[in-house]
């Protein structure tokens, strides 16, 4: 066999398992799709395999070759609610360079995912909450935990800026999440139930409680 047509099969053979390699990617892709829009129309409760393979024209057989049972798969969908949550909220860091103003877009942030995003905030921080150190990146880092060191780098920046008193920051920062969590969590689970927490409400609600922590935390 001559060098010319090894180095030919060679990279026929690489193109080969570049196509399934491709192909499984898409596949992959194709029933994670499938997944967050079944999960997002039955929530967690009502979300199944068999539904997901049904939808994409699958067996329950081939989901398992990428996924090793629902709770692997709807992991999968809440991963990628992860890493939209952390990059709005980095996004709002970034876009808003005055400290205070920085920590007002982060809470507002915070609510405008979990009202947007309910099934998937209920099940990431009220449901499944042990997800949140479980959700890595491919560095190793926590998604949840990001979300969580970008407050707490917000509240840090607004001490120095001396908008708010000095103190530990973690606590502070707890202070401020468990709030807005609160605020979500209840509208979430309270709409209908009790009165007040329609979106209008709620956001009324946050702007209240904003002005309480601005007076609360003030110099």
């Amino acid at each position: 066999m001559s060098e010319n047509t090894a180095t030919r099969q060679i990279r026929i053979r690489q193109k080969s398992a570049e196509r399934r390699e491709r192909r499984r990617q898409e596949t992959r892709q194709a029933i994670l799709e499938a997944a967050t829009r079944m999960f997002e129309r039955e929530g967690y409760e009502g979300f199944s395999l068999r539904q997901v393979a049904e939808a994409i024209g699958y067996t329950p057989t081939t989901i398992y070759l990428y996924f090793k049972d629902k709770d692997d798969l709807l992991f999968a969908v809440c991963q990628q609610g992860f890493a939209e949550f952390t990059e709005a909220l980095d996004k709002a860091y970034q876009q808003n360079p005055d400290p205070l103003q920085r920590l007002h877009a982060l809470a507002w942030t915070y609510l405008e995912f979990g009202l947007s995003h309910p099934l998937h905030y209920q099940v990431m921080f009220m449901q499944r909450s042990e997800w949140v150190t479980k959700a890595t990146d491919s560095k190793g880092e926590v998604e949840g935990s990001n979300s969580y060191t970008i407050l707490m780098n917000a509240i840090i920046e607004a001490m120095k800026a001396g908008v708010i008193r000095m103190g530990d920051p973690i606590e502070t920062t707890n202070l401020l999440w468990s709030g807005v969590h609160g605020i979500v969590s209840l509208a979430l689970s309270m709409r209908g139930i009790i009165p007040k927490w329609e979106e209008s409400e709620v956001r009324r609600l946050m702007t209240n409680y904003l002005e309480t922590i601005d007076r609360a935390l003030s110099v």
